[in-house]
């Protein structure tokens, strides 16, 4: 699933791209994938692009939103007017379950796009193999469940180092799944709480009381640090993710991963062995020598 910095380079490609323009037309391939009345954004212009949590949010004039999750194998791919994709080989995450492997995107829509929103100078084609992802026609942000979400975890000023030390202090529940936790903090997945636990040298089974003072302070700016960088490089598409920003083009932070996906490699720092356990659900990666 898109995390923080995938969503947030969305959010900075449609800002640039859609601001300013006007909805044409809504097509919808796929009733699941819609949810509101499309006389409500037609003939609206885009006023900006903003985010909460991993929740992409296009404000257009009239006091409407469209909220866009993305889910699990969501995207989003803007094409300008004549303007052919950039995409030869989009592939979606191969799910084992799942006869279909990767496919041609050379022409879009293709049978992955379940919405498709015209605006004066182009289109937005929100594709999705599995279905799970949502655009959402809002007049109340408030809609979206703000208690459901805790401070955004690139945001200094409301994830504070008092904040966390107090959440952490409350629980005795792994380290790695109260920080994924999005009530408690908003936008951190199963990568970056990986590589964020790496860099503060924190095992993820750790019970979060445990956390030395020194111990959160680390670990808040390493969860700042990773995210700042994957957002750099335009987040993660690794092998077994349907992330693409919106021109069609893979992240390349799956360049820099230290340890996750690596299990049975070496660990970049003291070249022992990068581990795999699987904690709350999800593959977790560590390395037993650096990570206490």
């Amino acid at each position: 699933m898109p995390e923080l910095p995938e969503v947030e380079t969305i959010r900075l490609q449609l800002d640039q791209a859609l601001k300013g323009l006007r909805i044409t037309g809504v097509e919808v391939l796929n009733k699941k994938s819609f949810v509101g009345e499309i006389g409500d954004i037609k003939e609206k212009r885009v006023i900006g692009v903003t985010r909460r949590a991993k929740i992409t949010i296009i404000e257009l004039e009239g006091g409407v939103y469209l909220a866009i999750h993305l889910k699990l194998t969501g995207q989003l791919i803007f094409l300008e007017e004549n303007q052919k994709s950039k995409i030869s080989k989009a592939c979606f995450f191969e799910i084992k379950d799942q006869k279909e492997g990767p496919f041609e995107v050379g022409e879009l829509p293709n049978k992955y796009t379940r919405v498709i929103i015209s605006f004066d100078k182009g289109k937005l084609f929100f594709n999705d193999l599995r279905i799970f992802g949502w655009i959402r026609v809002l007049r109340d942000l408030g809609d979206l469940g703000e208690d459901k979400f805790g401070p955004e975890a690139n945001d200094e000023k409301t994830f504070t180092l008092d904040y966390f030390k107090n959440i952490l202090a409350k629980t005795k529940k792994p380290i790695k799944i109260v920080i994924m936790d999005q009530k408690k903090l908003a936008g951190v997945g199963n990568i970056y709480a990986n590589e964020a636990l790496f860099q503060a040298k924190i095992l993820p089974t750790r019970k979060a009381d445990s956390l030395t003072e020194e111990e959160v302070k680390k670990l808040r700016n390493s969860i700042i640090n990773v995210l700042k960088e994957a957002i750099f490089h335009k987040g993660s598409s690794d092998r077994d993710e349907a992330y693409r920003q919106i021109t069609g083009e893979k992240g390349t932070y799956q360049n820099y991963f230290s340890v996750y996906g690596k299990a049975g490699q070496k660990c970049p720092k003291c070249q022992g062995t990068i581990k795999r356990i699987v904690l709350g659900g999800r593959g977790t990666f560590f390395c037993p020598n650096c990570q206490k």
